[in-house]
């Protein structure tokens, strides 16, 4: 009996180790961003930001006077993402939203500058 429930164990770990090979499907779309805003002094500057997918992924601004660096990936895991932005000259602040997009799920990330003095 010993000897059966010995080999009935073996055999289950066999089971489980092959069961969940890097080929499985990786579950549902998943995406996770340490923090969703930020706000920034008018001079030119950058801001990284973590982002943390189970896809390929996108990093899309809005507006024209953010640009980021990479804009995409093809592997899953933790990403470091640099978001450069030109001087605000205005007074007035401004936002620009930045969607983070992996298979279907999407994140927005706001960044907001200070406006000129």
């Amino acid at each position: 009996m010993k000897t059966l429930t010995k080999g009935m164990l073996a055999l289950l770990c066999a089971a489980s180790l092959t069961a969940c090979g890097d080929d499985d499907k990786e579950g549902p779309d998943s995406m996770y961003l340490y923090s969703t805003s930020a706000t920034v002094e008018a001079a030119a500057g950058s801001k990284a930001v973590t982002i943390v997918t189970n896809r390929a992924w996108t990093a899309t601004p809005a507006e024209k006077w953010v640009v980021a660096s990479p804009a995409s990936g093809s592997e899953k895991g933790y990403h470091e993402v640099t978001l450069s932005y030109e001087a605000n000259t205005a007074a007035e602040p401004r936002s620009c939203a930045i969607t983070f997009a992996g298979g279907t799920y999407k994140v927005v990330y706001t960044l907001t500058q200070k406006g000129a003095k």
